[in-house]
């Protein structure tokens, strides 16, 4: 088992190696296919905001304007204040500057996740995180195109190791409280929703308090909680800083952050979506709504894990006292497993609006993930113990489920995002009965098609406007930023020749022209957009 400390010396440390080995490859396939990836409907946004913000420091703090913009001045801007930094040196495009910067975030989290699993569990269950993380097809999707979800998402995983090193450690270094605390500040500076990592790390000290209280005096206990709080308090007001550093209207009022949790609770857009083959008000969804998208879109081997951790944790719980809770270790445990079981569990009681899938609670994914892989490392040292041969069968068949994925996230390609395990046969099985494309992603690759489409009309010596007018369901940019000179976007329905739509749930494109479909853009057999020839159909 990994100590304490950071660096663990185990009888696996070849797995260290192993790791590096994927981090290459993971680098170099995200290099090669980031250019790859559309522009998602919140980016259009996101974009703007994130220069405005550059623009308030720029200008001398004068530039104002991102404090009112839309509502998007409710949101940390962190991610897209670096990714307008980024675009203002990058040789690529501001979209593809983005989903580069995406790919980064998502290397910075999975290095973030092998440390904390390494300080847990040692080096091959890190390296069983590692590969189970980066075969997710969930994660590895939103990372290039979700410019909120997925760096909230990989901040967290940082959090969650500092959290761990300042519980595993007597007196926490000062580097680790300030690793704590910007990590923590930057998560607060992605979305309001971090604030509830502070709230699991007072309810793991509490934890921790109840433990000591059990085999120190009272005095004693008391002594030791407070050491045990001390770095947290003295993390916070470097998260605030920070926090309010890429996210400055945070800083503007001490009523801001109120007003924000104000405004999150009472949300007044709730969107149809569609939800076991039919669709439902965003405010009517049961409360076992984000169990079962989770167990039909992770890997299988990732949902056998999480049960074996489960399985695990019961078997145990006969031989535990409350005093383990003065351990480190299972306080550790404790706050990683709070991360996934708080969150899911107030969704399920309090069911607040919740829209496109899983991904206003994709930042329970990774711990989620880090606890399944610890689960699958510890059932392999199980056999391991009981045979070579149990223990090479079993490992055996996770690198099969492994490969398995990795082929399934290529077919899929650029939108991982969306896949669905074979619970529900595959993406095919999932079409028409859970949201497939509802961030308009296809849309580049459909807008190159209707493109190629209209060439080869041309060359036939068909007629062809020299102006093709295209109406887009959805986010007029997701396909506006690749169009060729041949075709212009229209907003009046009416005078369109062609039409793309994709999302059912989208009230544009609930009703489906008639029209001969000319483009349809397809992963495994499921319609992701298409485009409609509506030339003919004209009065």
């Amino acid at each position: 088992m990994a100590g304490s400390d950071d660096s663990p010396i185990d009888r696996h440390s070849w797995a260290n190696a192993v790791t590096a080995g994927v981090f290459v490859v993971l680098a170099a396939v995200i290099l090669l296919t980031f250019q790859d990836y559309g522009i998602s409907w919140d980016e259009e946004l996101h974009v703007p905001y994130g220069h405005k913000l550059l623009a308030y420091y720029t200008s001398g703090f004068n530039d104002r304007s991102a404090f009112s913009f839309i509502n998007l001045y409710q949101y940390g801007g962190f991610f897209d204040l670096v990714s307008a930094i980024a675009s203002n040196v990058s040789p690529f495009g501001e979209y593809e500057t983005r989903h580069l910067l995406g790919g980064v975030f998502f290397l910075v989290g999975l290095f973030g996740a092998w440390k904390l699993t390494r300080l847990l569990a040692g080096a091959r269950a890190a390296l069983i995180a590692v590969i189970c993380l980066a075969s997710t097809p969930l994660l590895y999707g939103h990372s290039f195109i979700n410019p909120k979800d997925a760096p909230l998402a990989w901040l967290g995983v940082w959090v969650a190791y500092f959290t761990c090193r300042v519980l595993g450690q007597e007196r926490a270094s000062w580097r680790t409280i300030a690793g704590l605390g910007v990590s923590l500040g930057l998560a607060l500076g992605m979305r309001i929703i971090a604030f509830a990592f502070i709230g699991q790390m007072a309810t793991v000290v509490a934890a921790k308090t109840l433990g000591l209280l059990l085999t120190d005096s009272t005095r004693a206990a008391v002594k030791k909680t407070l050491w045990t709080a001390r770095p947290f308090v003295f993390a916070l007001p470097i998260a605030i800083a920070v926090m309010g550093i890429v996210w400055p209207w945070s800083a503007q009022a001490p009523l801001n952050i109120v007003s924000v949790f104000t405004d999150s609770a009472n949300l007044y857009w709730h969107p149809d979506m569609l939800w076991a083959g039919k669709i439902i008000n965003s405010a009517d969804l049961p409360p076992r709504y984000l169990a079962v998208l989770l167990a039909v879109q992770l890997p299988e081997y990732v949902l056998l894990g999480a049960l074996l951790v489960a399985l695990q944790v019961l078997a145990r719980a006969r031989s535990w006292r409350l005093s383990a809770l003065a351990e480190p270790r299972v306080l550790q445990y404790l706050y990683v497993a709070l991360t996934v079981v708080v969150p899911l569990a107030a969704f399920a009681v309090f069911r607040p609006s919740t829209y496109n899938g899983v991904r206003h609670f994709l930042f329970v994914v990774p711990q989620l993930v880090v606890l399944a892989a610890i689960g699958l490392d510890q059932t392999l040292g199980f056999l391991e113990r009981r045979g070579r041969l149990l223990a090479a069968g079993f490992a055996g068949l996770l690198i099969l489920g492994v490969v398995r994925d990795v082929i399934v996230m290529a077919r899929v390609h650029p939108y991982q995002y969306l896949a669905f395990n074979s619970l529900t046969g595959g993406l095919k099985g999932a079409h028409d009965r859970f949201e497939l494309d509802y961030w308009g992603v296809s849309y580049k690759e459909a807008t190159g098609r209707l493109a190629q489409f209209l060439a080869h009309e041309r060359a036939a010596g068909r007629p062809v406007p020299e102006k093709a007018l295209l109406f887009v369901c959805g986010a007029n940019t997701s396909a506006g930023y690749y169009l060729t000179d041949g075709i212009e976007l229209t907003d009046d329905r009416t005078k369109a020749d062609f039409f793309m739509g994709g999302d059912i749930t989208n009230p544009r494109c609930r009703v489906r022209p008639e029209g001969p479909t000319v483009v349809e853009v397809k992963r495994m057999d499921a319609v992701l957009s298409y485009v409609l020839d509506l030339r003919g159909t004209r009065p």
